[in-house]
């Protein structure tokens, strides 16, 4: 049993300490499309991770060096962005146009023009960053089917059929998804999520009473209903443009907010704190949820609908993360190991993760 619980808590300090590496900001660019052209807003700092753009090495892009490596990254465009219209390969015309600004920094603005847009049966395929990114994702907002109509293009989704009116179920279908892939591929959420649940195996210990699995995962329903209410409050907020943070901040606070509540689930605070804590944490997570959103829902007759189901789809996967979680370490929490060193082993290894993961960010 011993051995057991050991590699149970090897594999979980290995998990938390691999995955920081890997926590970023979800990648996003931006197309807007009409009969005319297609406008692509991608981030500069997603660029450079293909292509070399800072020539003068003094960590910042000018429009000179983005202008510099047009023509090259033109190509790269070509090869993956298509169109084609039954079946048959249409024709891009592809250009930098300028800077824009997202809430997450700079991005060049690309314009691809094509005869194919203003005719029927027009298929989008899209592989940018694809093979290097599994976070990457293609925000769409079109109006080719006469109103505005926003879509989502990833490495599981990487076609679009345009001019096809996007019903609400579909539309409700593709944001539910992207809430779940958002959560189990945000890491710190995810690891925020963990640092919570330690907590719960602890105090069925205290006083020498012995709390049931369901009396556990009644107070840690309620701590995460609360981190739930929070976050959706701002996601919602923020989404819609009500007021905004800038990006690196939240990132940096996500990342550092794991860290407290590992240190705080080594101290053995009371319920009320983590409750409390789950609230106010909850609404800086909301701002790093609603960066995937923002910058894509203001033109949508559907926002409202793709921020509910973005919304519900998150909760679905916090909800199948404490299902799964919570029984395993409340069965391995009955023996004194857990207790005096895994118990503390993983607080520290959630603590570590999220300090580096802040030092990444700033």
């Amino acid at each position: 049993m011993r051995r057991s619980i050991s590699s149970l808590v090897t594999a979980l300090v290995m998990v938390v300490f691999a995955l920081p590496a890997l926590a970023h900001k979800a990648s996003d660019s931006f197309m807007y499309i009409t009969a005319e052209h297609i406008r692509l807003d991608i981030a500069v700092q997603d660029m450079a991770r293909i292509q070399t753009l800072d020539a003068n090495a003094d960590a910042a892009v000018s429009w000179g060096e983005l202008r510099a490596v047009e023509a090259e990254f033109s190509e790269l465009l070509r090869r993956q962005i298509s169109l084609s219209q039954n079946t048959e390969p249409c024709a891009l015309l592809i250009s930098l146009e300028g800077i824009s600004e997202h809430s997450d920094g700079n991005y060049a603005v690309w314009q691809l023009a094509s005869e194919c847009l203003s005719k029927p049966g027009v298929k989008l395929d899209y592989s940018l960053l694809f093979d290097i990114d599994p976070l990457h994702r293609a925000l769409i907002v079109s109006d080719l089917s006469g109103e505005k109509q926003i879509s989502v293009l990833s490495p599981a989704s990487p076609s679009l059929a345009l001019g096809e009116a996007i019903s609400a179920l579909d539309t409700a279908e593709v944001f539910i998804w992207q809430g779940v892939i958002h959560l189990l591929l945000g890491y710190d959420h995810m690891l925020f999520l963990l640092a919570l649940l330690l907590p719960a195996t602890r105090r069925k210990h205290a006083g020498g009473a012995t709390q049931s699995l369901r009396a556990v995962f009644t107070d840690v329903a309620v701590i995460v209903t609360m981190f739930t209410l929070a976050h959706s409050f701002t996601l919602i907020a923020a989404s819609l443009g009500w007021f905004s943070l800038p990006s690196q901040p939240v990132e940096i606070a996500i990342a550092l907010s794991i860290s407290l509540a590992a240190v705080l689930a080594l101290l053995d605070v009371d319920v009320r704190f983590q409750r409390g804590l789950a609230m106010g944490v909850g609404l800086i997570h909301g701002f790093g949820f609603a960066g995937v959103l923002s910058d894509l829902l203001a033109a949508s007759p559907l926002k409202l609908l793709a921020l509910g189901s973005f919304n519900v789809g998150i909760e679905l996967a916090q909800l199948a993360l404490v299902i799964i979680v919570l029984p395993l370490l409340y069965r391995y929490s009955f023996h004194p190991w857990y207790q005096k060193k895994a118990f503390p082993l993983a607080a520290i290894a959630l603590a570590a993760s999220g300090l580096y993961m802040a030092l990444q960010r700033i």
